[in-house]
């Protein structure tokens, strides 16, 4: 994604918290009672957020409407392969244009974008005009018994749907509509017209009460069965967010790339700072490129890439074009969001246990999809394994049921292969390490199988394909030597012409990103490619699974998995505890994160004992830090001093740190940065703003990691015990700063951080994901994340704590410090006045 977005110097950004979380219960129509044919109480309607929509889900519930009958799910409009003619009393959801709409203005409907003056009589419309700009997001739900129910429709903005147009400018409207019956075609009637009292034809198969009669030409000619059911709908208007478009077209100040986990929190922020005065930074940012690509970018200098964003670090001895520092911007989880039904209830099942192990036999193809009863040959890769993730022994201990629900079958399981992304990215690289850290799984990679016998499939033994890699491609496309249908050599003209290459059609990583993956799943729509040859087309893609026989996983980042309400796995944490990618999770293991010395960046410790992480039952595993890579000498003193303005805005407690929907604030999704990543911010971007001064870069203190003695200072190294606290427990923990002469180096790094060791290393030169070395160092001491929480702001978190050439600054906490000889106070004075002004003190 790339946009123009405006960002004020010296605008104030702080937020009114809270202001957008605006549930709203409104009275619905009043209930139908099929048993008396009579009408009741109105019922209520309740959308769990109406301001500063995005691109997202929206929770959608009702009470005291008519209970459905004849199914448990409705999928809407389908009739073929679903149960649109048969639930009785089934309710739909749209998103439509304006306040106060018309069928005509609500989009997927039979009717969207006709006449508006014409009412319902109007005729059959084409499936692309009733969807013209993006799939439909119409959807249907039942009520139950006791007359609740409840849907999640994504609501779209004007860049997905122009035809609608809902921006910040442009309200927009969520209608619910039950179907509470009475003769819409006009059947009952002498004219045709409708009547919608009249309830004799109400049940049954394709009855007046059932969806099918929304479709359906009545006496009059026109497609007009819908309106009973219109006349009982309930509108609640919605307004957006702006979105980056809506920032006054400038010429680009400052351009960045990276981090397609990352996009959420950026288009918040950058939208909110471009709002939030008048004298406007522009900023340029493509989050379509990926973090390699965006740190190799950066190191060579190129055009559009004055700030890279990142998590994981380049590694140190890669050449650069500029010195840069590190700021950290938040922390954000990678997580493994699904669809999966109760094959019996067809309802979804919304809590699933995975483990290192599991997660890795599904990265590897390594179920026996394409096996069944009978089979007259098997694909020797897999051979011998379960069919499918839901018959695994060793997901099914993970995952009891206790006769509560029913996990699907593996016969029904097409396309159950995990959607993902395609193309190098740290996403990649963060989960196979931590794969790599889990013992079981790593024996697993090896070869070696699990206490139930399954065993890798052969394609990704780490001896042929090491284990942790920077990007997804499926390695097997082999298949069962003989048509396991026949036991016969394959008919070269016959529909099983390639069975002999099947594993190639289970799993194909998608390539146009994140963006991609979360599409796939809210559609349903695996990625797999059907195994029969279909002369003359050859082999389609997979469709899209029904509602309420769905068995869909797919990985991408939890600002995404959030934005779009999907259920996620509880992975296991160092203590074997299992979690979700949840705030309190992703804060928690935020605290526990361990620093590089020599790159200063941070990263949780996976497979390290004796560390913070080790013994968190809260932390969530797979949780990363978000990185700014920004220049600090090089660049002009206008760039360098509108890069710091936009960093500083990012990293402002008030208003890029908290959490919240508005523009400017920090997107559902992310925690916000520990106390420590906010002095080692702090720190980096007054390094940013005195490379911007006319004497150049300072010379500098860089926090690294920490060691045991007494504060001192030995040759350039400056050692000072700290305090920190973690759940109530107290210990200390060092930092050692370094003094150089002239800027820290080609690869910066300023960091602050715990002791210990990590399971990653820094990017491989010229920013790729492969970690270049493996780090070392006593695991004795705590990490220097763990620190209680401190809401004070920052203006406290950035205390100095030490003092080069002749002064004393107070120890406040783990910091990173960026300190000047010569004018060294001057430089730390001018750092206060830039952020009174920025923050509005």
């Amino acid at each position: 994604m790339t946009a123009l977005v405006l960002l004020p110097p010296g605008a104030h950004t702080i937020a009114t918290a809270h202001a957008d979380a605006s549930s709203v219960t409104v009275a619905g129509p009043p209930v139908w009672i099929p048993a008396t044919q009579t009408t009741g109480a109105k019922g209520s309607v309740t959308v769990s957020q109406t301001e500063n929509l995005v691109d997202q889900m929206v929770h959608v519930s009702w009470t005291g409407f008519t209970p459905s009958t004849h199914g448990s799910f409705v999928v809407f409009g389908n009739s073929n392969g679903g149960n649109w003619n048969a639930v009785g009393y089934p309710v739909v959801v749209y998103e439509c244009r304006g306040t106060d709409p018309k069928i005509t203005d609500c989009y997927g409907g039979f009717h969207y974008g006709q006449d508006p003056t014409a009412g319902f009589q109007l005729p059959s419309e084409s499936a692309g005009l009733q969807a013209p700009d993006f799939p439909s997001n119409v959807v249907a739900a039942v009520t139950r018994g006791d007359g609740t129910g409840s849907a999640d429709i994504e609501m779209y903005t004007a860049s997905q749907s122009p035809t609608m147009g809902c921006d910040a400018t442009h309200q927009c409207s969520i209608v619910v509509e039950p179907n509470y019956g009475g003769d819409a075609l006009g059947f009952s009637t002498e004219d045709g017209s409708a009547d919608c009292t009249y309830h004799d034809g109400d049940t049954g198969l394709s009855g007046a009460a059932t969806g099918a009669e929304y479709e359906t030409v009545g006496a009059s000619g026109f497609e007009d069965g819908e309106q009973c059911a219109w006349n009982q709908r309930t509108v609640v208007p919605v307004s957006f967010a702006p979105v980056p478009a809506a920032c006054p077209a400038s010429a680009t100040d400052v351009a960045a790339e990276g981090m397609p986990m990352l996009d959420r929190a950026l288009t918040q922020w950058v939208v909110g700072s471009c709002l939030a005065g008048v004298d406007p930074v522009t900023v340029q940012y493509s989050s379509d490129l990926t973090e390699p690509e965006a740190r190799a970018d950066f190191l060579q200098g190129r055009a559009g890439a004055d700030v890279a964003f990142t998590s994981l670090p380049a590694s140190p001895t890669a050449a650069s074009a500029r010195p840069y520092t590190y700021v950290p911007l938040g922390n954000t989880g990678i997580a493994i969001a699904f669809f999966v039904d109760d094959p019996k209830t067809h309802l979804p099942i919304t809590s699933m246990k995975l483990n290192a192990r599991l997660v890795a036999k599904l990265l590897t193809q390594s179920y026996d999809y394409e096996n069944f009863v009978g089979a007259k040959s098997d694909t020797a890769s897999v051979a011998g394994n379960p069919g499918c993730l839901f018959k695994d022994p060793e997901f099914i201990a993970l995952n009891p049921t206790n006769n509560a629900f029913t996990w699907p079958t593996c016969a029904a399981q097409d396309g159950s292969e995990p959607i993902v992304a395609g193309g190098q990215s740290d996403l990649v690289r963060e989960l196979t390490t931590w794969i790599m850290s889990d013992p079981d799984a790593s024996a697993f990679l090896s070869g070696k199988p699990d206490q139930w016998g399954m065993h890798v499939d052969s394609f990704y033994k780490t001896s042929v394909y090491p284990y942790p890699i920077d990007s997804f491609v499926a390695q097997d496309a082999s298949g069962p030597p003989v048509d396991p249908g026949t036991g016969l050599p394959y008919d070269p003209q016959g529909t099983h012409r390639d069975y002999n290459r099947l594993k190639g059609f289970e799993w194909n990583p998608i390539q146009a990103g994140l963006d991609a993956v979360a599409r796939s799943l809210v559609l349903q729509t695996p990625t797999c490619i059907l195994q029969n040859y279909e002369a003359p087309a050859g082999h389609a893609k997979c469709g899209p699974q029904n509602l309420g026989s769905r068995s869909l996983i797919a990985i991408m980042d939890s600002g995404r998995a959030a934005a779009f309400s999907f259920p996620t796995a509880a992975l296991a944490n160092g203590t074997g505890a299992y979690v979700t990618p949840t705030a309190p999770g992703m804060a928690s293991a935020a605290l526990d994160y361990v620093t590089d010395p020599k790159t200063g960046t941070q990263s949780l410790p996976w497979g390290v004992g004796h560390t913070g992480y080790a013994g968190d039952t809260a932390a969530y595993p797979l949780t990363v830090p978000n990185y700014a890579m920004a220049p600090t000498s090089g660049v002009s003193a206008a760039k360098a001093t509108d890069i710091a303005e936009f960093l500083t805005a990012v990293t402002d407690s008030r208003s890029g740190q908290l959490p919240g929907n508005q523009p400017g604030q920090l997107a559902p999704g992310y925690v916000g940065v520990t106390p420590a990543q906010a002095q080692q911010a702090g720190a980096a971007i007054a390094k940013i703003r005195a490379g911007a001064a006319p004497g150049g870069a300072p010379t500098t203190v860089t926090a690294t990691g920490p060691v045991t003695g007494q504060p001192a200072t030995s040759g350039n190294v400056v050692v000072t015990p700290v305090t920190t606290t973690k759940n109530g427990t107290a210990s200390v923990s060092y930092i050692t700063s370094t003094i150089g002469s002239g800027d820290a180096g080609a690869n910066g790094g300023t960091g602050s951080g715990g002791s210990g060791s990590s399971s990653k290393g820094a990017a491989g030169p010229a920013g790729s994901s492969g970690p270049a070395h493996s780090l070392s160092g006593s695991t004795a001491a705590a990490a220097l994340g763990s620190v209680s929480a401190d809401t004070a702001g920052f203006g406290r978190l950035i205390l100095p704590i030490l003092l080069i050439v002749g002064l004393v600054l107070v120890a406040a906490g783990p910091a990173a410090l960026l300190l000047t000889t010569g004018a060294a106070g001057a430089k730390l004075r001018s750092l206060w006045p830039n952020s009174a002004r920025r923050f509005g003190r």
